[in-house]
């Protein structure tokens, strides 16, 4: 006994056993720290969390009734994205450090039983040279060494495991370098504060945003917040995703989306997208009228994609840098393909109408990532110059077309043909647009059109028709509904109100503007842009009552976009921004 015990003692002293106990209690330490910080992060998602997302609840039923509350606005969005980014990383986490805790109690286990297992060796005989003294110290430093370095990768893992974003995937925005899982909440909830695309998220033209600018005037530089040059042609309008504003510009030769800051107008980068260089290509046949930049694009926070009369489409991140480009080919179009893009949560949608002919027509989605296609549908639609919009109905979203002759509505996640309403003639520009559970869709110079959403499917022609009703129907610009009302407005500056319960003409007034623009609910105000830089705010009711006229000093064709207390106008020229200078 007594030899067994003066073997063992001497065997512990040696530097591969006291490395392999130390890295046995450096390893159990830290599955202590990994268990007890899994613990914290478990009672931070069942309780923390919860309770914060009650508080947030609150704080949106309290803007519900302050609208114009613009600090309590931001003081949501700013909670939201926390509450959201913080459950992201405390599931990484979890993750990241049940791992970590099976490995640490894995390699503590393994690190003891094998420097147990060294306690049965063969007798140590004891020479002349052994000093018992050096041993011991040897056995000390070696020690130190393997549990310092053991310590420091065990810290650095944990650091890891604690501070690891997680994967961003591509619907999830990054507003001020915060995310924002699109996947993870309601898609309407993450467009709330934005204007992703033409006329805003679901393409109806009415900004749901406080504290929107209702006076200004360039010459007397009031409420001109900046004012940036747009370095090629375009009539496309710009669409803002928080502190970026988007729009696209080309020629014959150039075909470019730039990015401007929104809060002081810098111009912070330009993608390009080369023209498809295929041999044999026919060149677009594009009136001036139309030009190569009319489509406006399209982003869903992390990603934004532009598409040109040419039918080459790109998509950039908020960086800059080109993530994919395609060719779709170049559109059979009377007057030059315009349609604009459409998104939902990864989807980039694209009507490519074309031809005057069934068969060439199809609507796309891409994953706004890589340009997978996710989907594509064929449609029995020529060229058309209208663009899909994203609509939340009672039944979940849908993609809302229109094409001679039809109206049309597909899932967004399929893109399969849910219905479709037999109403249209030729040479469609105008947009259909939802408001109060009707798709209100108009035939230029002739009918308006409104056809109920609650149907079974299949050609609703007839069942599901709430109304026609006829009037000077415009052929550029789309409606706009406050949910009681729908105008309509033409180039000439025609500007007629009907009732959205029957299709009953309430007015009709004659505007001193030409007007190429739609026309955008702000509240209980219509803004009314001219082609000459003028833009009328109008009391949105029963009768017409101008309030007042705002002027810059620039021709005017695209649609204004809009952010929490600010507009921005596209001009011939310029992008201005319009809201209350600091």
């Amino acid at each position: 006994m007594t030899m067994d015990y003066i073997d063992n003692t001497q065997i512990k002293m040696r530097p591969l056993y006291q490395g392999l106990m130390g890295c046995s209690v450096v390893a159990a330490v830290l599955g202590v720290v990994a268990a007890v910080l899994l613990a914290v992060a478990g009672y931070q998602i069942r309780v923390t969390d919860p309770a914060q997302a009650d508080l947030l609840q609150k704080h949106k039923e309290q803007l519900q009734t302050r609208p114009s509350d613009q600090a309590l606005a931001e003081q949501i969005r700013q909670m939201d994205a926390d509450i959201r980014r913080n459950e992201l990383r405390r599931q990484q986490f979890i993750h990241t450090g049940t791992i970590y805790l099976a490995g640490s109690i894995v390699i503590a286990a393994v690190c003891f039983i094998a420097a147990r297992s060294m306690l049965k060796p063969a007798p140590v005989v004891p020479t002349a040279d052994s000093c018992p003294a050096e041993q011991i110290q040897r056995a000390r430093q070696t020690r130190l060494v393997v549990t310092v370095t053991l310590a420091l990768l065990g810290a650095v893992g944990l650091y890891a495991a604690l501070t690891a974003r997680p994967k961003q995937a591509d619907t999830q925005s990054q507003p001020h370098s915060q995310s924002s899982a699109v996947e993870a909440v309601d898609w309407a909830e993450v467009v709330a504060q934005q204007w992703p695309s033409f006329r805003g998220p679901w393409g109806d033209g009415v900004c749901r945003m406080p504290d929107i600018p209702s006076v200004w005037n360039e010459k007397e530089n009031k409420a001109i917040v900046w004012k940036s040059e747009v370095p090629l042609p375009g009539f496309s309008s710009p669409i803002v995703w928080d502190d970026r504003v988007y729009l696209t510009g080309a020629t014959e030769t150039e075909q470019k989306l730039f990015c401007y800051d929104a809060k002081d107008g810098k111009l912070l980068w330009t993608g390009q997208i080369q023209p498809d260089g295929t041999a044999g290509r026919e060149a677009p046949n594009i009136m001036e009228d139309t030009g190569f930049a009319a489509n406006t694009p399209a982003t869903n926070g992390s990603r934004i994609c532009a598409i040109f009369a040419t039918g080459d489409i790109g998509c950039f991140d908020r960086d800059g840098k080109i993530q994919w480009q395609k060719a779709l080919g170049v559109p059979e179009s009377a007057y030059g393909y315009a349609t604009s893009l459409a998104v939902f949560e990864n989807k980039i949608i694209v009507q490519f109408d074309q031809g005057s002919e069934e068969g060439l027509s199809e609507i796309l989605a891409f994953n706004s990532a890589d340009g997978a296609i996710l989907w594509r549908t064929k449609r029995p639609t020529p060229n058309t110059w209208t663009s899909p919009t994203i609509v939340k109905t009672d039944k979940g979203y849908q993609i809302l077309t229109s094409g001679s002759p039809w109206v049309m509505g597909y899932d967004p996640a399929t893109g399969q043909e849910l219905w479709r309403a037999s109403c249209l003639g030729s040479d469609i520009a105008p947009t259909q647009i939802l408001a109060a559970g009707l798709v209100v869709a108009l035939q230029p110079y002739d009918k308006l059109y409104a056809y109920r959403l609650d149907n079974a499917g299949g050609d609703v022609t007839e069942s599901a028709k709430a109304w026609d009703g006829p009037g000077d129907m415009p052929d550029i610009a789309s409606p706009v509904s406050n949910g009681e009302l729908v105008w309509t407005l033409t180039v000439s500056g025609g500007l007629s109100c009907f009732d959205l319960a029957d299709g009953k003409e309430v007015y009709v007034q004659s505007l001193d503007l030409e007007c190429h623009a739609s026309p955008v609910l702000v509240g209980d105000k219509l803004y009314i842009l001219g082609q000459d830089g003028q833009m009328i705010i109008a009391q949105a009711g029963r009768t017409y009552e101008e309030l007042g006229r705002n002027i810059i000093d620039e021709e005017c064709y695209a649609s204004p976009a809009f952010a929490p207390g600010r507009m921005f106008l596209r001009s011939t020229k310029s992008l201005y921004c319009i809201g209350k200078v600091d």
